[in-house]
């Protein structure tokens, strides 16, 4: 856009340096105009004397004179281009600036999007953050059901081998009580 906005300051620089150029042309123009209107009054006054000289100064005139109109000639398709390419360039300019326009549209949509985003983004880290410490409690609740588990099978370890001692114990009283009753 910078480049385009530049590339259009120097064509209107260079419009109004052709401009100024026509000027100065037309300006010669008028003064070789009123040289010939001079020229003429003086050989109506001096008509036999200078007729060579005025055929000559008419002819160089004449020469100018075309030159000149050449000039603005040459300006003036000049200015038809430069004001052709001015055109062009504005409606580049007009199809950028919707381009901008569009993208600016875009970013803005996508910027409420990525907000959205990051809220619901927020919001799933936090239930995992919850769930992660809903996960630890579980599991130091695990361990310490485990702990006390293991501890109960040991004590019912314990008291199993207690009993099958006592069911030892008992019978061998039991036999010592019949032999005591056989006797």
């Amino acid at each position: 856009l910078r480049a385009t906005q530049s590339d259009c300051d120097a064509l209107r620089e260079s419009l109004e340096e052709e401009q100024e150029a026509k000027s100065e042309i037309q300006r010669n123009l008028a003064k070789a105009n009123s040289e010939v209107a001079a020229w003429r009054s003086k050989y109506e006054t001096d008509a036999i004397q200078r007729t060579e000289e005025l055929e000559e100064a008419k002819k160089k005139l004449a020469a100018r004179l075309q030159d000149a109109e050449e000039q603005v000639e040459a300006a003036n398709a000049k200015c038809a281009s430069l004001e052709k390419t001015k055109n062009r360039l504005a409606g580049e300019v007009e199809d950028l600036m919707l381009d901008v326009e569009k993208a600016n549209t875009l970013a803005s949509q996508l910027e409420k999007k990525q907000r959205l985003v990051d809220k619901q983004t927020a919001e799933w880290r936090a239930k995992c953050e919850s769930l992660a410490a809903e996960l630890e409690t579980s599991q130091k609740e695990h361990r310490a059901y485990q702990t006390e588990l293991l501890k109960l099978k040991n004590v019912f370890d314990e008291g199993v081998e207690a009993l099958d001692a006592m069911k030892k114990e008992n019978k061998a009283i039991q036999e010592e009580i019949n032999d005591l009753n056989d006797q």
